[in-house]
């Protein structure tokens, strides 16, 4: 007998690689950290729909040249079908949504190469036509590396983007950390450890907390790190994308408190890169050219 309920069709964007969202973090992944505010089911499918089309956008494939010659479309067939048997379910999808371990933060798992350059494109797109593209998304930060969260799985990870991004030439920077469900790892051991790998591999990489040309990303949810390097991440508003736009006003009380940066975040590691001896002197002196060195360490909102 029917029970009177109105059963909704599922959504195309719910495949079965979402049932399984409880055991599919793991290292060396790349993605992209969505925070919402209780609409969780709405801020994956919004994920997916702006992910997918900013990488349609991106990498576009160019049509392939017909030549003269007969083609087997038989034989085209049967190739395409071994392909998609020899992938498993995770790796047929551009964007596949993982549990990250936290409340309102969804990690959205990619296989595309560069998630930097995917969010980028994004933020660069709001920022300059100033329209509202997302209503439960709220910020979309990539992740280049997942790992351990400890200190010594977190160097490891990190040591390939430092050498990618600040070896070759100086770069203003900032850290931003911050941590959720797990109260073990030292927040101070982190950014020493971080900050000077960067500031050794080139004397000319410096501090900036207003205007840094790329922020440095740890986000620490219980027992991985997520970490991404992202270029102007202060100036778009640390990929918020409803402040980017113009329609941050329409959304609802409950939305917008995220956007309020916390004053307190900032005193609380003032005095991070003073302590212990993991920073050199005459490395704090090269900070304090600049900018203080208590400021080299913000937390995300």
């Amino acid at each position: 007998m029917s029970s009177g309920k109105i059963v909704k069709p599922k959504s195309k964007y719910y495949m079965k690689p979402l049932r399984k969202r409880n055991s599919n973090i793991d290292i060396n992944y790349k993605g992209f950290l969505c925070s919402c505010n209780n609409r969780e089911k709405d801020c994956i499918r919004e994920s997916y729909q702006i992910l997918n089309k900013a990488a349609d956008e991106l990498y576009k494939e160019e049509p392939t040249e017909t030549k003269d010659e007969e083609v087997d479309i038989s034989d085209e067939i049967s190739k395409e079908i071994d392909s998609l048997k020899s992938d498993n379910a995770n790796q047929k999808f551009k964007f596949n949504v993982c549990d990250s371990g936290a409340k309102n933060l969804i990690f959205i798992r990619t296989t595309m190469e560069d998630p930097v350059k995917i969010s980028q494109h994004i933020v660069e797109n709001i920022f300059q036509t100033k329209q509202q593209q997302t209503r439960f998304l709220i910020r979309l930060v990539p992740v280049e590396v997942t790992c351990k969260a400890h200190v010594k799985d977190i160097e490891k990870a990190f040591q390939p983007l430092a050498e990618k991004y600040f070896q070759n030439e100086g770069k203003t920077f900032s850290i931003i950390y911050n941590h959720r469900n797990n109260n073990s790892l030292s927040r101070d051991d982190v950014i020493k450890t971080v900050a000077e790998k960067v500031l050794s591999l080139n004397k000319d990489n410096k501090v900036n907390l207003k205007d840094a040309e790329v922020s440095i990303i740890i986000e620490v949810i219980r027992a991985f790190a997520f970490i991404g390097v992202v270029p102007h991440f202060i100036k778009y508003k640390k990929y918020n994308l409803l402040a980017l736009s113009d329609n941050v006003d329409r959304v609802n009380e409950e939305n917008t408190d995220i956007l309020n940066d916390s004053e307190s975040v900032k005193e609380e590691v003032a005095e991070t890169l003073n302590e212990g001896e993991a920073v050199k002197e005459e490395e704090i002196e090269s900070l304090n050219e600049s900018v203080p060195v208590q400021e080299v360490v913000v937390e995300a909102a």
